[in-house]
């Protein structure tokens, strides 16, 4: 019997769930919980309304990975954190103040968030960050011990205190605390201090000018355990880097793949320029991690369609390599439908449904232009379009093909 409930009973995902759920129940949680498998997440209701989503992906990645014999603590150690919501943040802001920290994520990790809302006919979450470059965010939290309680701005409002004024309490804290930096060769500097900051410690602008680099600082923040620092003129460094950040590839709570620059304005999303040594390997990693962006976005969508009732196309993010020039590039497939969301990615191809053969594609900048207003920004991040009416006959014509472009 334990085997035909092992081979056709619930899967790992699902048994994790509930074993959690049991563990929240048992430890206090008064609000309904709903377990929403297609979603993977806890939906939990106050008196009928949603009162607050719990995402299980990450969560069960990370406790998939650990030795059995860890598991039990993490368990505990996500429980208290569930549970966290009990807890509440200081109405004084003098009594939160030494609680204040800086968070650096990635700006796909707030926007899917919300474009979920969006999905549902909710409002947008009032959580008030900074940019980082075009492609990360920095926001104050409350650092509590079992979790981290993001500050919205009903609270600022309340505290009378603006996003600036708490980033700056924010980093004063977090340059108090104790931390290590590493170095290869004097070329490459690590943070790696496992107490959940170090992606944050990018925000220490003054202490990363002080490394002795070969140029301007470029950094990269894999995970939220680990800043990895170099010069962009030091091209062993950068290679280096690269090797350091693909150890970092498959964790369970990744931030970017996309390296940035410190100049004197700040931080700026950065690549190594076309011809220089390491940039294809930098532009694999860039389009690596966008493409993983896409896809999570991708889930959320379709989980608001299935949750609303709505209906759509849309449009994976895939990644190509070249058969000649071996460099790889992003396409999405629109096939012949009524209308589509499409990623912003190089290349669209329409597709003839009933033949599965290619009728055109083109270059984003060649579709753009072509269908004009048809494409409608959605104002989300990564960059995704609504498109109303499949291109005609004449459009196609005018889009063209790529012929070295290959499915």
């Amino acid at each position: 019997m334990d085997l035909l409930r092992y081979l056709f009973g619930s899967s790992k995902r699902d048994q994790f769930a509930e074993r959690l759920m049991h563990r929240v129940k048992q430890a206090g949680e008064s609000r309904e919980i709903r377990y929403e498998r297609q979603a993977y997440q806890f939906s939990f209701y106050d008196q009928g309304e949603l009162a607050g989503v719990a995402s299980l992906g990450n969560i069960f990645r990370e406790y998939d990975r650990l030795p059995e014999r860890e598991q039990e603590a993490y368990l505990c150690q996500i429980t208290r954190a569930i549970l966290s919501h009990h807890k509440s943040i200081p109405e004084e802001f003098e009594d939160a103040r030494p609680d204040i920290l800086p968070i650096v994520r990635s700006r796909a990790y707030l926007e899917i968030g919300n474009l979920e809302r969006r999905l549902r006919g909710e409002q947008p979450a009032e959580i008030t960050s900074t940019m980082v470059g075009d492609h990360l965010l920095a926001l104050p939290i409350f650092d509590l011990p079992e979790a981290m309680r993001t500050i919205d701005a009903t609270r600022m409002s309340q505290w009378g205190r603006s996003i600036y004024e708490l980033m700056e309490v924010a980093l004063e804290n977090l340059d108090e605390l104790t931390a290590t930096v590493t170095t290869i060769d004097d070329r490459v500097f690590l943070f790696r201090n496992q107490d959940h900051y170090d992606a944050s410690r990018l925000l220490l602008t003054d202490r990363i000018r002080r490394l002795e680099l070969q140029g301007l600082p470029v950094a990269m923040v894999p995970t939220r355990d680990c800043l990895i620092v170099t010069g962009d003129e030091d091209e062993i460094g950068l290679q280096l880097m690269q090797e350091l950040v693909n150890q970092y590839i498959c964790d369970p709570r990744p931030i970017s793949l996309t390296p940035c620059r410190l100049t004197a304005e700040g931080w700026e999303t950065w690549l190594p320029p076309v011809g220089h040594p390491q940039h294809g390997v930098f532009w694999e990693l860039h389009l690596q991690g966008h493409s993983a962006e896409y896809r999570e976005q991708h889930e959320a969508i379709e989980v608001g369609f299935a949750q609303t009732g709505q209906e759509g196309f849309v449009a994976n993010y895939y990644l190509h390599r070249d058969l000649k020039t071996r460099q790889l590039h992003s396409y999405c497939v629109w096939p012949e439908c009524p209308h589509a969301l499409l990623p912003m990615s190089d290349v669209v191809v329409f597709m003839d449904s009933a033949h599965m053969k290619p009728l055109a594609s083109g270059t984003w900048e060649v579709v753009q232009e072509v269908l004009g207003s048809q494409m409608e920004d959605l104002k989300t991040y990564p960059p995704r379009y609504r498109v109303l009416g499949f291109p005609d006959e004449e459009a196609l014509r005018q889009i063209g093909s790529i012929p070295r472009f290959r499915l």
